[in-house]
């Protein structure tokens, strides 16, 4: 299990309502995606745990919690379809029945509350959604909903107006720091900062855009922006991203778009460049002095208005590129 890093005023927030019986019964954890929302709550759940029992019935619990498979503890994420076998694209009525199957069944250990997570709460449709707050109207005993939210506004007004909310911030950089070489630990420490401030102290996405290998890709691309003819680089470029799939492709526009940002937080002098603490970042300074904020408007647009069709209809990733870089 992971360790909590950070967010230490929100835990002792929920861990002390716990303990003096008075938390509310549902509870939204919300924040930019990447920044430990759901260790947070793995965390709570592991304080529980730790607060009623102790030695090999901790040991037998905690093992339960960590191989989903605990009696009061009910994961509820998008899950494969039975009949395709791919990942649903958003929670379904079916899956929550199921959640009020489980609340309504008398509980195999009484001394602990029944715990639901949903993660996220941002992939339920209407019909789900509806459907999840007939639960929230009528709150079992005994039991806490935790919902994680990316997106805090993407939710029902009706759902977030039944919930406590509990807002995490991003992460100062030694705190990213710590949770990144946890994962990661063969970094140089201004590759850790360059991170830090392309996601804006997201640990998780730093360490899935790491992992994706996008990172070494970025000069290269800071390169082919300033060029505005298409160049052997642009070649080179576009036909490595041409093999990644899907998520490596969107992790890679997500630093893509991150980058133009900051770009145009230069231009307009927006960019507070005294907390520049990455020579990559110090670089984009030097670079916006090149690219207009036409050509940065433009390319943004471009990306907002084809990057859902890209994935819908398994568009060729080159000329998609190509197109991208010719703006």
């Amino acid at each position: 299990m992971q360790e909590l890093i950070g967010h230490d005023t929100e835990f002792k927030i929920i861990t002390n309502k716990f303990k003096k019986n008075n938390l509310h019964s549902s509870i939204i954890i919300h924040g930019p995606k990447g920044i430990g929302k759901r260790t947070f709550i793995n965390n709570l759940v592991l304080n529980a745990f730790n607060d009623k029992y102790d030695g090999k019935s901790l040991a037998h619990h905690t093992n339960l919690f960590l191989n989903l498979s605990h009696p009061n503890i009910k994961i509820l994420k998008r899950e494969a379809d039975k009949k395709t076998k791919k990942i649903t694209s958003s929670i379904t009525i079916d899956q929550i029945r199921n959640i009020r199957n489980f609340l309504n069944e008398s509980s195999s250990i009484i001394d602990l509350p029944k715990i639901i997570i949903i993660d996220s709460a941002d992939d339920f449709n209407l019909n789900s959604a509806n459907a999840f707050l007939k639960t929230l109207e009528e709150p079992s005993n005994n039991t806490y909903i935790f919902l994680i939210s990316h997106k805090i506004s993407s939710l029902l007004p009706t759902i977030r107006s039944r919930c406590l909310k509990i807002k995490l911030n991003n992460h100062n950089y030694d705190n990213f720091k710590k949770i990144f070489i946890n994962s990661i630990d063969n970094l140089k420490e201004d590759e850790i900062k360059f991170l830090s401030e392309i996601t804006n102290g997201c640990p998780g996405d730093s360490i899935s855009l790491y992992d994706d290998n996008i990172f070494d890709l970025f000069d290269l691309t800071i390169k082919c922006l300033t060029l505005r003819n298409i160049t052997n680089d642009h070649i080179n470029l576009t036909n490595i991203l041409s093999k990644f799939d899907n998520d490596q492709f969107k992790n890679y526009l997500y630093i893509l778009k991150s980058t133009l940002l900051i770009i145009n937080k230069f231009k307009l002098n927006y960019y507070d460049s005294n907390k520049i603490i990455s020579n990559k970042i110090s670089n984009l300074q030097k670079i916006s002095t090149i690219i207009t904020i036409k050509n940065i408007i433009d390319r943004l647009e471009f990306l907002s208005i084809n990057e859902n069709d890209l994935f819908d209809y398994n568009l060729d990733k080159r000329i998609f590129m190509l197109n991208f870089l010719n703006c």
